[in-house]
């Protein structure tokens, strides 16, 4: 299987067997990252749509080592317009990246006793009191899988502050969560 890299190169020379390939091995990636913008499944799904669209008739592409993070970084793009000029009624969240206290996943991760249960709401409470870019940046290092590289492209900033962004969100939550293995948990709930 090529990576991404090799299958864009493949794009750039107008191959659309690549573009197909590349299309199936990030689907998920950008449909779940989608899905942090908006509830619409069908407008995330069309989105992506349109995001490839664009590809495929775009003369202007050029070389990228991070195309993850160019896919990612286009559909939210996509996202913002279409729901900009969207007469439908499609709305970006007012809690992006956020996850509710009362979610059912919560239920299922921590179904043991109440006490675990707790626990399962103190990771949301000290997940939510992150700050967006820290929580933006968490999700994508540790539940989608960036390189700190790749995270940088997706919030247009360099990748020491990709770093610090990330370790600064570490550091936070290690503070309210103490020794609890709280990352695998945070994982699990936001996949």
């Amino acid at each position: 299987m090529m990576n991404d890299a090799e299958l864009w190169s493949k794009v750039l020379n107008g191959d659309m067997t690549a573009l197909s390939l590349l299309y199936k091995q990030n689907y998920n990636l950008l449909f779940n990252w989608g899905m942090r913008f908006v509830s619409d499944e069908e407008f995330v799904k069309d989105c992506i749509q349109d995001v490839f669209v664009k590809i495929c008739s775009s003369r202007k592409l050029s070389s990228t080592p991070y195309v993850r993070s160019y896919l990612l970084t286009s559909l939210r793009n996509m996202i913002f317009d279409r729901a900009a000029s969207s007469h439908d009624e499609v709305s970006i969240s007012g809690r992006l990246f956020e996850i509710d206290d009362n979610d059912s996943g919560i239920e299922l991760l921590f179904k043991d006793d109440d006490d675990s249960r707790m626990l399962g709401r103190r990771l949301v409470k000290a997940y939510n009191s992150l700050t967006y870019n820290q929580r933006v940046s968490v999700y994508l290092r540790y539940v989608r899988g960036l390189s700190y590289k790749e995270i940088a492209a997706v919030m247009e900033m360099n990748p020491q502050s990709a770093m610090n962004l990330v370790s600064r969100a570490l550091k936070s939550l290690r503070s309210e969560m103490g020794a609890t293995p709280f990352l695998v948990y945070l994982c699990m709930l936001l996949s």
